[in-house]
């Protein structure tokens, strides 16, 4: 039994804007239409469906969701290259949380330089004395 617009939505966990702007995109082929115009989805616009929310959610640009296929060479390269950037993200977000611990400890400013935090309180202090 085919499926509507929102049914397919609805089965996916995701909505009708997404589905249309996949559709937009050439993600999603356009399915056949019942004499009235309604959109008829089958089980395999649902599969394509999930692929492409699977690989948007493990990162891969929609631009290229359609090179990252289980027939293509360049899958692996797409998929090494969302990982170096996970890679470089994770490592900010690690230098991140490791200064804000500093300026936290120190109970330093935020907008203090890395590397003066345990200073900035002495600084500020002595700045106020001689005012």
């Amino acid at each position: 039994m085919p499926w509507s617009t929102r049914r397919l939505a609805d089965l996916a966990d995701t909505t009708v804007n997404t589905i249309r702007h996949n559709h937009r995109l050439g993600l999603l082929d356009e399915p056949k239409r019942r004499h009235n115009g309604y959109k008829q989805y089958e089980v395999r616009h649902l599969v394509s469906l999930l692929r492409i929310r699977r690989l948007a959610e493990l990162g891969v640009p929609l631009s290229q969701i359609n090179d990252v296929s289980a027939e293509t060479d360049s899958t692996p390269g797409v998929l090494r290259d969302v990982d170096a950037e996970l890679q470089r993200r994770i490592e900010r977000l690690k230098k991140a949380r490791t200064d804000i611990a500093a300026i936290l400890r120190a109970r330093a400013p935020a907008d203090v330089p890395a590397g003066f935090e345990s200073l900035a309180s002495r600084l500020s202090e002595a700045g106020r004395t001689r005012a």
